[in-house]
């Protein structure tokens, strides 16, 4: 290839006069890839808003740290295929990218769809808790409003837009200043989390307080479950406990080594969760009990906090919460306007969220396209009560979507290693059968609660049925697009 040339998203040669401006390469390491995807996560806000949904609706007790460490193998299968396949294709687009080329660039860029909006129903619901926390902060520990403006929904309404423009401007800027943001969302947040969780633990062992119980190693037992529709609807939400990871691999292209380093913040970032969660929990049901975790439902931190330190430590966890509900927030918006920038940029979408800034060099325009559309389902639940239904559904149902595309991913690294096992048992395990199983039961839980969920599921059925029309629309428009003749391509090195 000529010097004035550079390879384009097929690896077409593009004159260096023509070539897009790229996102800024070599910017995170290691720390910071990891940093993002824990932060995503967002362990404070996932046990606030999903613990109780957890023993509620999957009404499994005192087993819900089963729940979660059953529904962390699964997931962490499909980050193995995750982790493999970006050695091959470190594309911001990632899973979008990988499924058009290993299945079909229709499965791809539906499966682009699906993550969009569930980052676009997130970043609905999560600047909404964010606002919600704020004023119970600024009511109970400042005192600087009202009960009423608490319980105001405007009032929220207003909170949360100001979270969601503030983080909006922070991505826009630069992924310096967004991976700095998130390293100190992050410390607030797991020291909070975890002191807070050892703290508990010590304080039933020492003092046995009323109501409180003492640990069992049942608890951890994912075999002493019973009864797979209950099983599935937590496995449901545990997934959703652990989505988020992935971020990471969406920065590929802006991170250093960036074949490698993605993957392997995010299966560190894995077991780091797994660790926070379960400890978290355990300390929950051992301090307040089952019956009180789903009785407090969204304030159960704080109520934690109370019962272990007093009303200080109650504000403490709050203040941690909506730190890392503005956190997640923030790791959200990142993935959508990089994998819309991908699909642009292969000429499957629309050209605006190509634009790169050129000083910051994000993609600008799509992180304020996806913070409008998301300020704009902020005001339609705020002003419509049955509008707040739907989004409701989504938002207790979105651990569908993710198991859906996590699910796809799975299965797209099995069948790009298949002719790759006589590499030997580590290869087959982790790139082949691994994969594989987990892709095959996400995939299964997320029919089983689609099924199981009746009309509340319709939000998700709609989601990806949206998705037909639109790709339709995208194809009619760039018929031409190499995207839709790429070849299929099958790995056969593990190296």
């Amino acid at each position: 290839m000529d010097e004035s040339e550079a390879l384009g998203p097929f690896g077409a040669p593009v004159p260096r006069g023509e070539e897009a401006a790229q996102l800024r390469a070599d910017e995170l390491s290691l720390f910071d890839a990891t940093a993002v995807a824990v932060s995503s996560v967002a362990p404070a806000y996932t046990l606030a808003s999903t613990v109780a949904s957890i023993l509620v609706i999957a009404g499994v007790g005192l087993r819900s740290p089963a729940v979660l460490i059953l529904s962390f193998i699964p997931v962490l299968l499909v980050a193995h295929a995750y982790f493999h396949l970006n050695r091959y294709d470190p594309n911001c687009g990632a899973s979008y990218s990988w499924l058009s080329q290993i299945f079909h660039p229709t499965i791809g860029w539906l499966n682009g769809w699906i993550q969009i909006w569930t980052s676009v129903l997130f970043c609905v619901s999560a600047p909404l808790l964010a606002g919600s926390y704020t004023l119970e902060f600024a009511h109970t520990a400042l005192g600087l409003v009202s009960r009423s403006t608490v319980n105001s929904a405007s009032a929220v309404a207003v909170a949360a837009t100001f979270w969601l423009i503030l983080v909006t401007a922070i991505c826009v800027y630069g992924i310096r200043w967004t991976t700095n943001a998130q390293w100190v969302m992050v410390i607030i947040e797991y020291v909070v989390v975890i002191g807070f969780s050892v703290g508990g633990i010590i304080k039933v062992a020492l003092h046995h307080p009323v109501h409180s119980q003492s640990f069992s190693w049942s608890w951890l037992n994912p075999l002493a479950l019973h009864g797979w529709s209950a099983v599935a609807q937590g496995l449901a939400l545990g997934v959703f406990f652990f989505w988020g990871w992935d971020t990471a691999l969406n920065l590929n292209e802006e991170s250093k080594d960036a074949s490698r380093t993605p993957g392997r913040a995010a299966l560190l970032s894995m077991w780091l969760l797994l660790f926070v969660f379960v400890l978290n929990v355990v300390a929950a049901e051992m301090l307040l009990g089952p019956r009180a975790i789903a009785n407090h439902g969204e304030n159960m931190l704080f109520f934690f906090g109370q019962q272990f330190a007093g009303s200080w430590a109650g504000y403490v966890m709050v203040f941690a919460v909506l730190t890392s509900t503005v956190a997640t927030t923030q790791t959200t918006l990142l993935p959508a306007a990089r994998i819309t920038y991908s699909m642009a940029r292969d000429g499957v979408f629309p050209k605006l969220f190509a634009v790169i800034h050129g000083r910051y060099r994000t993609p600008a325009m799509g992180t304020l396209v996806v913070a409008i559309v998301s300020l704009a389902g902020i005001t339609l639940t705020t002003l419509s009560s049955s509008s707040a239904n739907v989004f409701n559904n989504l938002i207790s149902n979105m651990g569908v979507l993710v198991a859906l595309y996590y699910g796809m991913t799975g299965l797209a690294c099995a069948w790009a290693f298949r002719r790759t096992w006589r590499g030997g048992a580590r290869v087959v395990a982790m790139m082949i059968l691994g994969p594989l199983l987990g892709g095959l039961v996400l995939l299964y839980v997320a029919y089983q609660v689609m099924v199981s969920g009746g009309m509340s599921a319709m939000p998700d059925v709609l989601v990806i049925v949206t998705g037909l029309p639109a790709m339709v629309w995208a194809w009619s428009r760039s018929r031409t697009a190499v995207f839709w003749r790429q070849p299929r391509i099958t790995h056969t090195r593990t190296d």
